[in-house]
């Protein structure tokens, strides 16, 4: 059966081809300026076309749909102009839904599907104009959503591509871009870009996208920012590579910044290979980026960064290989806003590889501005750079990194920390607060625990400085070093270098100069380095620095059984 109604028929034109038993193809057009065409060879096949009232001579629908096989499915609606839509399937049971509508001005829809194999379903609805989507899937059981909306003024694009095959590969793309109409000399915040892309081969692989960029608001008279609320929608990028079976990755991409425009953006890139690797990523309000490799069976990478009109940038990167590794990743950025000042958040930067089995890494950066008081009124001050390296090699080793903290310095404050364990079930935690802590851990063997722990003023001006150096090869150390800076008007340097080789060592070491009544500069450093070579080594080292005062600690032991400890005040 084959209908075709041309009401209005202006430059209306339909072509319908069908061969086989029981196929059939309903178009309705109306109003002119309507191209459709469908064929269909096979069994059973239906195709269902409806173009309605293009708004204008110049606009147009176009659809074309291809069909070939047994009880294929299309069904395209589109309205308004400037639709263009286009439908091949190839196989058995194939269904294809394609909604169009509500194109302005020189804003198009645009889809393409392309279907090859056993029972695939791709539904793309795209409403509004600005719209891509293109959907290519090989195989068996795949299915493809794509859900498009933009509104009729200041929205962005949507840009969405989808690539599948295997046997029951899942991608689903959501992308909303929508932005506030102006009102008389008010002008509205704009909606950014969506852009998405999914390439997955294999089995049973799973890919869900959401992206979100909604201006908001308004400006003041004249496009003034007097009186302004409006926002602007971030841009988001992700695309996802999946190679293997069963792997899951979930990306979800939104935010606003203050104004009209805005040139922040969500960049994140997936990359699976292998078998159950899951990857999850959560980026807001823009300044965003992360890339995500896994190679093997089994691994989990979770990453979420956050910031807001005054934050920093949020930079991850995270690379397993092996089985049952965990890495997560959190960063944040945003201002701070005291009584009488407001102060902006510094940039987080993490890099997580980790190459073996079971291994497990944790970094928290926080690169916000935080509150201080000074002369008991709450101050608003500056974030400090978070510097995050994590290298594992080997099995059921863990790693914790925890930064965070502000600072009014003369001098540019950072915490930075890098840590590499090779071996297996070693330990390494590290916090650093408010800038000016530098660490450095390494571990090979069994079973070493090394703590390091650097705290510096955030009011202080004068130049201060944290270091500390933890080397650990054998069975069973432990190294435990604590720094601190609490004085204000501080200036000097805790500098601590620990390294143990053989079993059952243990070193401990405190340097601080917060202990002082009044406020009292420090100038000088508390030095200390301890090396034990052996069998169960104990090394314990104190330190409390006061008025210009510098303590210095050297502690090496060669041997067996070996105890020294160290006070110095």
């Amino acid at each position: 059966m084959a209908t075709t109604s041309l009401a209005s028929a202006a430059s209306n034109e339909s072509f319908i081809g069908q061969i086989g038993d029981t196929n059939v193809a309903l178009v309705g057009q109306t109003n002119g300026n309507n191209s459709q065409g469908t064929v269909q060879v096979g069994k059973k096949n239906n195709a269902v076309t409806s173009q309605t009232n293009p708004v204008s001579p110049a606009n147009s629908n176009k659809s074309g749909t291809g069909q070939f096989g047994i009880r294929n499915d299309s069904l395209a609606i589109q309205d308004g102009g400037n639709n263009t839509q286009g439908t091949l399937q190839f196989g058995v049971e194939n269904k294809s839904v394609t909604t169009q509508q509500s194109a302005t001005g020189n804003k198009t829809n645009n889809s393409g599907t392309l279907q090859f194999g056993y029972q695939n379903q791709s539904t793309s609805a795209q409403i509004g104009g600005n719209n891509d989507a293109t959907t290519v899937q090989g195989g068996g059981k795949n299915t493809s959503t794509t859900g498009q909306l933009t509104s009729a003024t200041n929205s962005g694009k949507n840009d969405a591509t989808t690539a599948q095959f295997g046997w029951d590969n899942i991608s689903v793309t959501s992308q909303t871009s929508k932005g506030q109409a102006n009102s008389g000399t008010r002008n509205g915040g704009t909606g950014g870009d969506n852009n998405s892309g999914v390439l997955q081969s294999g089995y049973n692989n799973t890919a869900l996208v959401t992206q979100n960029s909604v201006g908001t608001g308004l400006t003041g008279n004249n496009g003034s920012n007097n009186g302004s609320t409006a926002r602007a929608g971030v841009d988001n990028n992700s695309a996802v590579v999946q190679f293997g079976g069963k792997n899951l990755a979930t990306v979800t991409q939104d935010g606003t910044r203050k104004g009209t425009t805005t040139t922040a953006s969500n960049d994140s890139f997936v990359g699976q290979f292998g078998w159950q690797n899951t990857a999850t990523v959560a980026q807001i309000n823009g300044n965003n980026s992360q890339g995500t490799l896994q190679f093997g069976n089994f691994n989990k990478a979770t990453t979420g960064q956050l910031t807001d009109d005054k934050g920093g940038n949020n930079g991850a990167f995270t690379l397993q290989a092996g089985i049952g590794n965990e890495a997560t990743t959190s960063q944040t950025s945003k201002g701070s806003s005291g009584w009488f000042n407001s102060a902006s958040g510094a940039d987080n930067s993490a890099a997580t590889l980790q190459f073996g089995k079971g291994n497990k890494a944790q970094t928290n950066q926080d690169a916000s501005g935080i509150v201080a008081s000074v002369f008991g009124i709450p101050t608003a001050v500056g974030g400090v750079d978070n510097n995050a390296l994590t290298l594992q090699v080997g099995k059921g080793n863990i790693a914790t990194t925890t930064q965070f903290g502000g600072s009014v310095s003369l001098l540019p404050q950072s915490n930075d920390s890098a840590t590499a364990q090779f071996g297996v079930q070693n330990i390494a935690t590290v916090a650093q607060v408010n800038g000016g802590n530098v660490q450095g851990t390494i571990q090979a063997g069994y079973k070493n625990n090394a703590t390091t722990g650097q705290s510096t003023n955030a009011l202080g001006l004068l130049p201060k400085q944290n270091a500390a150096m933890t080397i650990q090869a054998g069975a069973y150390n432990t190294a435990v070093t604590s720094q601190s800076i609490a004085n204000p008007l501080s200036a000097g340097v805790n500098g601590s270098l620990t390294a143990q080789f053989g079993k059952g060592n243990l070193a401990t070491v405190t340097q601080a100069d917060g202990g002082q009544t009044g406020l009292q500069p420090m100038i000088g450093a508390n030095l200390q380095a301890t090396v034990q070579v052996g069998v169960n080594n104990v090394a314990t080292t104190t330190q409390l620095a006061s008025t210009s005062v510098s303590n210095t600690s050297v502690t090496a032991q060669f041997g067996v059984g070996n105890h020294a400890t160290v006070v110095q005040k």
